[in-house]
């Protein structure tokens, strides 16, 4: 078996955005059922993600403990049950960002059965 190349900066950068892209929309489509992007593009990031992983899979990549274990033929996140807190974080300031919606993003969030903290207002 040959021995593949280390993976580049580049790939490295590459595979931390796709891993997060693939978990922020597997979260807003299966826990949230609220895709803010086609099914297509979804499936797209998810065969690059998978491709990557498949040539590069000991590099190291965010939440790979999530990920890895959903990456076969179909690469679906349904069977994913608990997401990284940053990963949900970022899922809801983009479902946020994208709706037009007239309150303020804790009331947004909690009107979806989570609880927001903001970035220095301790509860």
């Amino acid at each position: 078996m040959a021995k593949t190349a280390p993976p580049t900066p580049d790939i490295l950068a590459q595979l931390r955005q796709l891993a997060l892209q693939y978990l922020v929309h597997c979260f807003l489509y299966y826990r949230l059922d609220e895709p803010v992007i086609p099914d297509e593009q979804f499936d797209q990031i998810a065969r690059d993600l998978r491709k990557l992983r498949q040539a590069y899979p000991r590099a190291e990549m965010p939440h790979a403990d999530v990920i890895d274990p959903v990456l076969g033929p179909e690469v679906s996140g349904f069977q994913i049950r608990a997401y990284p807190p940053p990963v949900i974080a970022a899922a809801f300031k983009l479902l946020y960002d994208a709706s037009n919606q007239q309150v303020e993003f804790v009331e947004f969030v909690e009107r979806r059965g989570y609880r927001a903290e903001l970035a220095g207002q301790g509860t």
